[in-house]
């Protein structure tokens, strides 16, 4: 070992004059598995070799796990609560929130390999049900570019009209049909950069319901939509959301604050801009004034954490 140490410094040495290094990574076996089980929260599921979530699960055992707390501060006024699960893919977080309780939950996952995986993860779960969809802010067939798919399916609308049509549904259209939207008290959306369009879609469950929704706010997949997250907030302001709370990419919390704090969520929008910014993304946690108790509480314990 010392051997290679002396080696790598002596070819660094060499390479630096160029602007190269050789540097260290993470042990690899020869024969890459097709799967690699992964413990996330209470449960163990299968990930496709190709997924980095097993690897930054493995890194960041804690990695979203602010989920999971959500989940258990919502039970305690909620106890026959349903949630679910926007940009499902293999079904970590839905181990996430089962890990608070057993928790019903609808999955939405629209890439055919992560969904057949997820459909598999999710039979250790007593209530759990898995839809194959892409969810958008209106039912229609859009041209679109498809990157990513596979492993984090990102969707790009073609400007040129594309030369895949892919069927979208709102989620208000979606959930008209089912009698659990009364107990849909948790939304968990992260779908690279469609969460604003779902949520401008979802408007008279999130005017009926008035669930807690946690999403992705990554201005780097938004800007690739042409998606404008502040208006956005402010439609869920002018739906009697409020309190709003901010996770980094990380997990770790950040603050808190209101939804008509606009000085606020503008410079939290314009500083996490993408990868030249030292938070890439944030994820935000909103909550309906008639929860602001719950809100507050979360809010206390995630603080806590931090500072312990």
């Amino acid at each position: 070992m010392q051997l290679l140490h002396r080696l790598r410094q002596a070819t660094n040495k060499l390479l630096s004059p160029l602007g190269f290094e050789v540097a260290r990574v993470d042990k690899q076996p020869w024969f890459q598995p097709n799967m690699v089980t992964t413990r996330v929260g209470k449960f163990d599921i299968q990930i496709p070799a190709h997924n980095p979530l097993s690897t930054l699960y493995r890194k960041l055992p804690g990695y979203t796990s602010h989920l999971g707390r959500l989940a258990t501060v919502l039970l305690d006024k909620y106890p026959d609560l349903v949630a679910i699960d926007v940009g499902a893919n293999v079904g970590d977080t839905a181990c996430i929130i089962e890990s608070a309780g057993a928790i019903p939950l609808l999955c939405i996952e629209g890439d055919d390999l992560s969904f057949s995986v997820l459909e598999k993860n999710l039979r250790q779960f007593r209530d759990a049900r898995a839809f194959k969809i892409f969810l958008g802010e209106k039912s229609e067939a859009v041209g679109m570019t498809m990157a990513k798919d596979g492993w984090n399916t990102t969707l790009i609308p073609d400007q040129a009209g594309g030369t895949k049509k892919i069927s979208l549904v709102s989620l208000d259209d979606f959930l008209a049909p089912r009698p659990e939207m009364p107990r849909i008290k948790l939304l968990k959306i992260d779908t690279e950069g469609f969460d604003c369009s779902i949520m401008r879609g979802a408007k008279n469950f999130l005017r009926q319901v008035h669930p807690a929704i946690t999403f992705e706010y990554n201005r780097e997949n938004m800007a690739a939509l042409g998606e404008n997250g502040l208006e956005t907030l402010s439609m869920l302001a002018g739906l009697g959301y409020g309190p709003v709370m901010f996770h980094d990419c990380g997990g770790r919390f950040f603050d808190a604050t209101v939804l008509t704090n606009n000085q606020f969520l503008t410079n939290i929008h314009e500083y996490a801009d993408g990868k030249q910014a030292a938070v890439y993304y944030f994820d935000l946690t909103v909550f309906h004034e008639t929860d602001r108790d719950l809100a507050e509480e979360y809010v206390k314990g995630e603080r806590a954490r931090r500072a312990g």
